[in-house]
């Protein structure tokens, strides 16, 4: 039993300085301006990433709103064709029976002429 405590302990500290043994990486110092020009290519790089992002979105959205537009344009030219055609007919209508009252005006003003005349 104490063979397998001891062996243990001894595993545990083999352990502890095998990972203490190895190279630890070392940090590179920091360049400002290194790090300020990668910082503004970054940038640089997200805005234009943004703009083609945002032109895109505008293109689509004025495509969508066109085909909107034409849509209830149609709508709008289809319920005005109606409303004319509608107007034409009853326009139509009102022409037919003027003129069918001047012809009976008409044949009853004949009419009354003949009675006179015979």
């Amino acid at each position: 039993m104490m063979k397998t405590i001891f062996s243990t302990i001894i595993f545990i500290i083999v352990c502890l300085f095998a990972d203490a043994q190895k190279p630890k990486p070392q940090l590179a110092q920091i360049d400002n301006e290194k790090m300020n020009q990668q910082l503004d290519s970054t940038m640089k790089a997200f805005d234009s990433l943004n703009q083609k992002i945002n032109n895109t979105y505008k293109t689509t959205m004025d495509s969508a709103n066109r085909r909107l537009e034409n849509v209830s344009n149609n709508k709008n030219l289809e319920e005005f064709m109606t409303e004319q055609q509608a107007k034409e007919k009853s326009g139509a209508q009102k022409r037919y029976v003027i003129g069918l009252i001047i012809l009976g005006v008409l044949i009853y003003g004949i009419m009354r002429k003949r009675k006179k005349t015979e």
